[in-house]
């Protein structure tokens, strides 16, 4: 029976398009208006955060209150994501850059690891050796490294080790289907707490998750800053409201005390004739929830009627020219628990449409980021404020 609905919502030439060529956007809208007025016969996800609620009066933040850092506060500043989960595979060596500065990762079952990748003795790239043991051998004169960074063999040779041999090593951790590496080396300091924004989101069945990255020709601090921007989306993205591109009411930033330097604004805004909220769930109004937390994360959550699409993104700096957009997308609706064969199917149907649409996003992003000349402006407008606010503690507190 729901074999013969999915038959029925997705015909042949529907089904084709999916399969071997990239749908039109007509196509999208007509395939996703049928998802949200059917959900394919499945049982919907139990929703847990509550829908669409009237924006508070909040009082502006002002960030001259902040004081200088305790080390600990420093330290997990310095927490970027380097990958997905799924992208590291067991005892394979990865070369990963963070600010011009080039790190080794592994991984050994579900423990992760971190040195320099520049050979103590010579130089050479640890990344292009192999792993023995899981101790990692150079290259060049096949020297090994156990996974704490003590040189412990040099072939041919009797030797008594010193300090200056070792590798400098860091921690990394995986957390919600990404990986984090934090700069800091664990010879320079031992955190007393590691913490990490995590999105309530993931507390949640409700939600589905689908994880994608890019790569930027930009400074990541302006990727980030495009994500908290509000005035861009009826110029830049085809969903947008250009006609009435500014929010009907704003909150200005506010912090939240759940983790350091975690800020949030909320607007209300009308949604643009050609978005999804528009075009395929029927909502004129929406609330939009824009936050960050330092050094590179950003939330996009959009509100409209019981839905909730939420987009987490965390840039890694390459270098000054260079970085990686993470990004995250979580959805409640056009999903099951169902983890039958067709249960799964639908799943990935719609884990298909989130991705395309999210792809499409991005890059429309993407064309104007990497264009932009002057990283710092000359103006601010009325709704530039969590930017704002967000340039003035990274360049305060991360890099200047």
């Amino acid at each position: 029976m729901v074999l013969l609905l999915i038959l029925l919502l997705l015909n042949v030439n529907t089904i084709e398009t999916f399969l071997f060529r990239i749908p039109k956007p007509d196509t999208i809208t007509k395939i996703t208006k049928r998802l949200v007025d059917t959900n394919f016969g499945f049982k919907r996800n139990r929703k847990i955060i509550p829908p669409y609620t009237p924006l508070p009066e909040i009082q502006p933040v002002n960030i001259t209150n902040h004081k200088e850092l305790t080390v600990d506060e420093r330290y997990n500043l310095n927490w970027y994501v380097i990958g997905k989960t799924s992208s590291f595979k067991n005892n394979h060596l990865y070369k990963i850059q963070v600010w011009g500065e080039d790190y080794l990762v592994w991984r050994k079952n579900n423990t992760y690891y971190a040195m320099d990748d520049s050979c103590s003795h010579r130089g050479a790239s640890l990344s292009q050796g192999k792993i023995k043991n899981n101790n990692v051998v150079c290259p060049y004169h096949g020297y090994e490294f156990n996974s704490t960074g003590i040189l412990i063999k040099v072939p041919g040779l009797n030797f008594t080790n010193t300090a200056c041999q070792n590798q400098r090593t860091y921690h990394v951790v995986e957390q919600d289907g990404w990986v984090y590496l934090n700069t800091i080396s664990k010879n320079l300091y031992e955190p007393k707490e590691i913490r990490i924004y995590r999105e309530p989101e993931i507390y949640s069945n409700s939600f589905s998750q689908v994880l994608l990255n890019f790569d930027f020709n930009a400074f990541g601090r302006i990727v980030s800053e495009n994500s908290l921007d509000v005035m861009h989306i009826g110029f830049v993205h085809t969903f947008g409201n250009q006609k009435n591109p500014s929010p009907t009411k704003e909150v200005p930033p506010y912090a939240l005390k759940d983790y350091p330097f975690h800020y949030k604004t909320e607007y209300e805004y009308n949604s643009g004739p050609d978005s999804m909220a528009k075009q395929v769930f029927m909502v004129d109004k929406l609330k939009i929830e824009n936050e960050f937390i330092l050094p590179h994360t950003t939330v996009a959550r959009v509100l409209f009627g019981d839905y909730i699409s939420t987009v987490i993104t965390s840039t890694l700096p390459l270098n000054a020219t260079h970085s990686k957009l993470f990004v995250k997308t979580y959805r409640n609706f056009w999903n099951t628990n169902d983890t039958s064969y067709l249960g799964n199917y639908y799943n990935n149907v719609c884990d298909f449409i989130t991705e395309y649409t999210m792809i499409k996003t991005v890059l429309q992003d993407k064309s104007i980021v990497e264009n932009i000349k002057h990283i710092e402006g000359k103006f601010n407008m009325k709704y530039d404020k969590l930017q704002n606010v967000y340039k003035t503690l990274y360049k305060r507190f991360v890099y200047n």
